[in-house]
């Protein structure tokens, strides 16, 4: 959706507009007789007015969106849709109006509110907006689904953001209705219970009531599981906002610059030895090694996220390495797992007894402080970096296997970003343990064929290489009757010593 265009005085002017739409609804709310109606007892007087009308639907849907898009709390009209129209009804009414108020909120919030936000927040809000392009789907949908932002504040302080409305109409129409769901459920399930001392009735209470339970527990449910929100800065910035929205002062900390790697190329100057890792150095290294991390540990994320794409993604590129070999020199020598479920798994996937994966959740354990928060390998490598749509990662990043494209010994630079890049592809096209052709067969490390999306499939591998082969190299590749296969994947860790 295009912005809305405006005069810095028109800008300031709606945003106080919005700010005194939304104390107006708080307001009313409390201190109104419209509060009355949102207590128990008064919403149990409108049910009992509404039961039976025939126009009780759209009063319903109606009074539920108007206060939406005036940031009144929701919960009660929710229970009160289930006591009123029972699970399925309840539960359709409900959703039809949630999702109206959700987009009407949205819609103020993007009319009176965005260009207000940005006069003040000036380049802090490029960074959100970054983000938002990024990860805007997926962060909305996570905070929809576990609810650790209050709904009416997502729903304002989404349309601050540069999140396109259909994006956002769809995140939220899927990830409220499992929430409106257990909420109706939970009140049809009481006023059972009330009418009725059955066993059933109870049983539906309790049951409904477990769920409803669950559902406020998610977000420390997901934290227990390392179920991180995709696109946090999304999520993080929302948050500020809708709280800028609501009148809630934050004061913006001193940003610190994105720092330089020339520390982590002493380092990888001095342990790499293509195509492996003396490991053994590394260990000897360890102090450097920290010292180059605890930068990237103290990076502040707002500065991160306000700095051009190159410099992002170099600087995440040299943390899952960096990240990845504190991992190894941490259990180095690497050792078969005495855990019996862990050697059994590895013993069926035919990992040797020196891989990575010997060490415990190797990719999934959040063991490494970058940019304020501790980071798993797995989140570093497809939450943060694959989504910023660059293929040639796939040679950069490094796993520690002899099957993986080779580390490089000196770190990813943002002013060199792009032929650093380009010269990581053409040195795995140079190796035929990653790159081979047999006759009329083209065979290609397996990292490609787990990440082929990233390239467009297949098809998008055959057209990737051109820039990097051989002219008749790149026409065979070309040719639809030219087959391609994988190597298998050698999980044997990459040390010098292997």
């Amino acid at each position: 959706m295009a912005e809305v265009g405006g005069s810095g005085r028109g800008a300031l002017l709606r945003l106080a507009v919005l700010a005194a739409l939304l104390a107006a609804g708080a307001l009313a709310a409390a201190f109104t007789p419209l509060g009355e109606y949102l207590s128990r007892d008064g919403i149990g007087q409108a049910i009992e007015w509404l039961r039976g009308s025939r126009w009780a639907p759209v009063v319903y849907v109606f009074v539920y969106a108007a206060a939406t898009g005036l940031a009144i709390p929701g919960s009660v009209l929710t229970l009160a849709g289930g006591a009123m129209f029972g699970v399925v009804w309840g539960t359709v009414y409900t959703t039809i109006a949630a999702n109206i108020g959700a987009n009407l909120a949205f819609g103020v919030g993007r009319f009176l509110g965005r260009d207000g936000v940005r006069r003040l927040a000036g380049d802090r809000l490029d960074a959100l907006d970054r983000a938002t392009s990024e990860h805007g789907f997926q962060g909305l949908l996570t905070l929809r689904l576990i609810p650790v932002v209050p709904f009416n504040a997502l729903n304002f302080g989404s349309g601050l953001t540069s999140i396109g409305w259909g994006t956002y109409a769809l995140a939220t129409a899927i990830g409220i209705f499992p929430g409106t769901l257990v909420y109706t459920m939970f009140a049809d399930a009481l006023l059972a219970g009330s009418r009725e001392a059955s066993r059933d009735a109870l049983l539906r209470v309790l049951f409904s009531g477990g769920l409803l339970v669950l559902l406020s527990f998610l977000p420390a449910i997901a934290r227990r599981l390392g179920i991180r929100l995709p696109g946090g800065s999304t999520a993080s910035a929302s948050i500020l906002l809708g709280a800028t929205a609501f009148g809630l002062a934050a004061a913006p900390s001193a940003a610190q610059e994105v720092p330089s790697h020339e520390a982590f190329t002493e380092v990888l100057e001095e342990v790499v030895r293509l195509p492996a890792v003396d490991y053994g150095r590394l260990v000897e290294l360890r102090d450097d090694l920290d010292a180059y991390l605890a930068t990237l540990a103290g990076t502040d994320p707002g500065a991160l996220a306000a700095a051009e794409r190159e410099e992002r993604l170099a600087f995440w590129i040299n943390a899952y390495n960096a990240c990845m070999l504190r991992l190894v020199a941490d259990h180095y020598p690497i050792r078969k797992d005495g855990g019996l479920f862990a050697r059994i798994r590895n013993a069926v996937a035919g990992r040797p007894d020196n891989s990575v994966w010997q060490i415990p959740d190797v990719f999934t354990v959040e063991h490494c402080g970058v940019a304020g928060e501790d980071r798993s390998q797995d989140e570093i490598e497809h939450e943060i970096i694959r989504p910023m749509g660059e293929p040639r990662i796939h040679f950069a990043v490094n796993c520690a296997a002899l099957s993986c494209p080779a580390l490089r010994p000196e770190a990813y630079r943002p002013e060199m970003l792009d032929e650093q890049l380009d010269r990581a592809v053409r040195a795995l096209v140079d190796d035929e343990r990653h790159f081979r052709i047999e006759g009329s067969t083209v065979r290609l490390n397996r990292v490609l064929d787990w990440f082929g999306d990233d390239f467009g499939g297949e098809d998008g591998l055959r057209t990737f290489f051109a820039p990097y082969v051989p002219e008749e190299t790149a026409e065979l590749l070309a040719d639809p009757s030219t087959r391609v296969e994988y190597f298998e994947y050698d999980w044997t860790l990459n040390d010098t010593g292997s």
